[in-house]
């Protein structure tokens, strides 16, 4: 049994991260004591052996105010060189330096003792609580918290599961100490989901139609879409091959999922204004009903899409949660199943949104992912419990961190990456993950297939190599 101890300042804060390093990462027993008498954090494990931590953050308010500006990590922040950690008997295999967000580089061993200047509690309750978002008030056009306002970004490490090399130190140390002390067995996943956010492309149907060949002719300038789209029309409104619509493309998902044993996730927007921005499907209308009676048919899960309004209303959520679950009931499903699902356009609003979610019962919400740039908003790659930074205590919702998404690989005002150059940070990104054996996040929309590469890349970038 590891005993830990620390003082009392920002007690519950500091609950909740040994609870999530501890039990939800590691998987491993400890107790937890005050002691007022020291400013660190202390492991001491069996024969008098002790781990002393660097508690930088939660020490800072003592004299600083809970999400202060003041309380950010200063920057450009220190590095951790590898080459500091070779009393560890399995050194990472990783040659780059590690950020500090908090804490020091000073880090000593010696038979009895190992000093971790590093602050990882404080650093990884950084990053999982999204504590920044509460303190830099930078948003996007869509009210969102751009990823270049994050410290990752800015320091480098956005492509990093920070948290999870964290802990991978955090593990070695006791490892050094306890060699026979057994971390629980970790089962990487690959969670592979799709945002419905149209079911039918209304541009191969009158009236979209026209509006498709202007833009065949004005802006991509090709004669050769311009007459590939009236074929289209033609063969699905006037023949009703709805087979052909190049948003149907669900069977497609779910059969390359299935060749990989993974179970897909589609998640539909039950309430909307009717407004472009919103997707354009009434989710009880009989073409929604028909695609979850086939997704419920082949054993693939249904979830929630909060509308792009309802980010920061808590009745708003409540209300399509009910829905959703009411219509599924409808396509024969259990609405019990219902348990989680993703924010529209990734709108999220630290603070509030999570609170949103708790309140309507879900169980875990995958919002947490940068629209203009893939990679480690939370710092992890694995599942965790949410924190709420304005009450102050933990919360039961689960957040499954997005890694990956098509749309911010592919589109001109994101990333703008091309077939090779995505699946090239594709594999960077897993490799990461596999370095800290960690999950894998996709999410990739139904009505991004109109170029037969991005049906390959959809099918490279589910492959697993764990």
């Amino acid at each position: 049994m590891i005993i830990i101890q620390t003082n009392s300042i920002c007690i519950e804060e500091k609950k909740y991260i040994f609870d999530q390093l501890f039990n939800t990462f590691l998987g491993i027993a400890f107790e937890h004591q005050v002691n007022e008498e020291i400013d660190s954090i202390r492991l001491n494990l069996e024969n008098n052996k002790v781990i002393e931590i660097n508690s930088e953050f939660f020490e800072s308010f003592n004299d600083l105010e809970w999400l202060s500006k003041k309380s950010l990590p200063k920057i450009p922040l220190k590095k951790l060189v590898n080459v500091k950690l070779d009393f560890f008997e399995d050194k990472p295999s990783s040659k780059e330096s590690i950020p500090i967000i908090f804490g020091s580089d000073k880090t000593y061993a010696s038979k009895d003792k190992i000093f971790l200047g590093i602050d990882i509690f404080g650093s990884c309750f950084f990053m999982l609580t999204r504590y920044e978002e509460m303190v830099v008030k930078a948003k996007d056009i869509h009210g969102r918290f751009p990823a270049k306002a994050s410290l990752a970004f800015q320091e480098g490490f956005l492509e990093r599961p920070i948290v999870d090399e964290y802990v991978e130190i955090l593990w070695r140390a006791i490892y050094f100490f306890c060699p026979h002390i057994i971390r629980k067995p970790f089962n990487q996943k690959t969670f592979v989901s799709c945002d419905v956010d149209f079911i039918t492309d209304k541009g191969v149907r009158f009236p979209g139609i026209f509006k498709r060949l202007g833009g065949d002719l004005l802006i991509r300038k090709s004669l050769k879409s311009f007459f590939k789209s009236i074929n289209l029309f033609f063969e699905i409104s006037l023949t009703g091959k709805k087979e052909l619509d190049p948003f149907n493309t669900f069977d497609f998902m779910m059969n390359v999922c299935d060749d990989h044993n993974l179970k897909m996730a589609f998640y539909f927007i039950p309430r909307n204004n009717k407004k472009p921005i919103d997707g354009d499907y009434d989710i009880q209308s009989s073409e929604a009903i028909d695609l979850m009676k086939r997704i419920i048919e082949r054993k693939h899960e249904v979830g929630y899409h909060a509308s792009y309004y309802s980010y920061n209303d808590e009745k708003e959520t409540e209300k399509e949660v009910k829905l959703l679950k009411k219509t599924y009931k409808e396509a024969g499903g259990n609405p019990e199943d219902i348990k989680g699902g993703r924010q529209h356009f990734l709108r999220w609003e630290t603070g509030t949104t999570e609170n949103n979610w708790e309140y309507s019962g879900m169980e875990y919400d995958t919002t947490l992912g940068y629209a203009e740039h893939i990679g480690f908003r939370c710092g992890t790659s694995k599942e965790y419990n949410f924190y709420n930074l304005l009450e102050r205590k933990p919360l039961k919702l689960k957040i499954r961190p997005l890694i990956v998404m098509e749309v911010s690989l592919l589109n001109k005002n994101y990333m703008n990456l091309n077939f090779s150059e995505s699946l090239y940070r594709i594999n960077k990104i897993k490799e990461k993950i596999n370095e800290v054996n960690g999950n894998f996040t996709l999410l990739w929309h139904n009505s991004t297939f109109s170029d037969k590469k991005y049906k390959e890349l959809f099918k490279e970038s589910i492959k697993t190599n764990y």
